[in-house]
């Protein structure tokens, strides 16, 4: 007989204090100024027999790496679950605060990111993951899959010459277009198939360009008691969290944009936490902006997550089992922090808006000066044959969701980007030659989509038993 599932959840106010530099837009110019929703980090722990992990996700733009191990090491500390048997994530929430001084950051902003709230925010969410396995009990587990339609696109349709005709935002008429079309492509992804297609034809409802697939599954685990009453509700969906609000009065308000709408639907009508963690958003964007867009959106994806919750029916599925791999992604041809730095003079703005690009390459080369591979980290989790989930560091294109899908063993996957590190966009070949502004931002070149969805199905099967 096997070992009996055990299952707890957490959720703790991670909102920090006004007046610390936001992360998130290169276009910002001050410090946070107010509060338009709570910023929290939720953790949901599972234990069977041998088995054991957790899950940590907080309202922020991503977690970089050393501080994810802190995460990792202190929730060690407090509960004694091994740090390798946690992951800590974000939603990418772009109205939380920085918690690095990144390289795109002007110098006036780069003085308001706080250390000390960073160190105090990620032992608060290590302090989650020991509430969540303190509170542990007999659980059984569901999982399913919905499709969010018409809540997303893909922001990177492609000219008939072969670019990217880069649009983080289309009137709701174009959205609308691209959305439906961008669907449509990802069914042509099927399981255990060949790659679907990644362009349409010329749309005329989008100003003759090619769109691309749009990542609209919604995964969802279903934690409950035996009696059935409801512990807990993980879902995941890959759309950047950039609804917004007012741009003139909330632009630096600190907010967790639609995933904090999409949780309110679940919690309020099942009465337990919701997790919400984030799927391949590299290149998807919401259907609408401002206005009640975080609502709409977010009532949308959550609404579908709550219909998978309630017609998931079974006697509960598992065994569980946890395991991570290493892998290595090759980097692109980066200046030397030199030729970096006398780019960045030659803008004529450097710690201005006209520097922003420029600094940021500074960073990276920096960041990976005499470097031909990133190494990174693969988490992956299961339970039984019906549910695996996988995390990857980086922003990453929704193809990588979809090509992992395909070869996945599970009958319901949930890729997971910034997993335990924050290394930018993680770039397809096919986008690298069409530019824009997700290659033209990351580190990686060529070779990264293989490198990374090839670790990410190897990680799947690594727990597939």
């Amino acid at each position: 007989m096997a070992p009996e599932l055990r299952a707890g959840v957490a959720k703790v106010d991670i909102t920090p204090p006004l007046g610390l530099t936001m992360a998130g837009y290169g276009g910002r110019s001050k410090v946070s100024d107010g509060i338009e929703d709570p910023l929290y980090a939720y953790a949901v722990a599972l234990e069977q027999g041998a088995e054991a992990c957790a899950i940590v996700v907080g309202d922020l733009i991503g977690i970089p790496g050393p501080l994810a191990g802190v995460v990792r090491e202190h929730a060690q500390e407090l509960c004694g679950l091994p740090a390798e048997r946690v992951m800590a994530c974000a939603t990418h929430t772009h109205w939380g605060p920085a918690l690095r001084k990144s390289g795109y950051l002007p110098p006036h902003l780069q003085d308001g990111v706080s250390e000390e709230y960073a160190l105090t925010c990620v032992r608060q969410m290590a302090g989650a993951v020991a509430e969540a396995w303190r509170t542990r009990e007999p659980a059984v587990a569901l999982a399913g899959t919905g499709d969010a339609d018409l809540a997303s696109f893909n922001r990177r349709p492609v000219t008939v010459e072969g670019q990217v005709a880069m649009n983080l935002a289309l009137p709701l008429e174009e959205a609308l277009v691209a959305s439906q079309v961008g669907h449509d492509l990802s069914l042509t992804w099927q399981k255990g198939g060949a790659p679907g297609e990644r362009l349409s034809p010329p749309q005329e409802g989008v100003r003759g360009l090619r769109v691309g697939p749009v990542n609209s599954q919604v995964p969802v685990l279903k934690l409950v008691r035996p009696d059935g009453s409801p512990i807990a509700a993980v879902l995941s969906f890959g759309c950047h969290p950039v609804c917004g609000g007012d741009p003139d009065t909330t632009f630096y308000r600190y907010s967790a944009d639609y995933p904090a709408y999409a949780r309110r639907v679940l919690e309020l009508t099942l009465g337990c936490p919701a997790v919400f963690l984030l799927g391949a958003a590299g290149d998807q964007v919401p259907l609408r902006r401002r206005g009640d867009s975080r609502r709409r959106v977010g009532h949308s994806v959550g609404a579908e997550a709550l219909r998978v919750w309630e017609l998931i029916e079974g006697d509960g599925i598992g065994p569980l089992r946890v395991s991570s791999r290493m892998a290595e992604l090759p980097l692109r041809d980066l200046p030397t922090p030199e030729e970096a730095r006398e780019a960045l003079q030659a803008t004529g703005d450097p710690d201005g808006p006209g520097g922003v690009r420029a600094r940021h390459e500074l960073s990276l080369a920096e960041m990976y000066d005499g470097m031909t591979d990133c190494p990174i980290e693969v988490w992956s989790m299961a339970l039984g044959e019906q549910w695996g989930l996988v995390g990857l560091p980086g922003e990453v294109l929704c193809e990588f969701e979809l090509r992992t899908r395909q070869q996945s063993p599970f009958a319901n996957t949930a890729l997971i980007e910034l997993s335990l590190a924050t290394l930018d966009y993680l770039p397809t070949d096919a986008a690298i030659d069409e530019g824009g502004y997700e290659p033209g931002w990351s580190p990686f070149g060529k070779g990264t989509e293989a490198a990374a969805v090839e670790a990410a199905v190897a990680a799947l099967h690594d727990v597939a038993g």
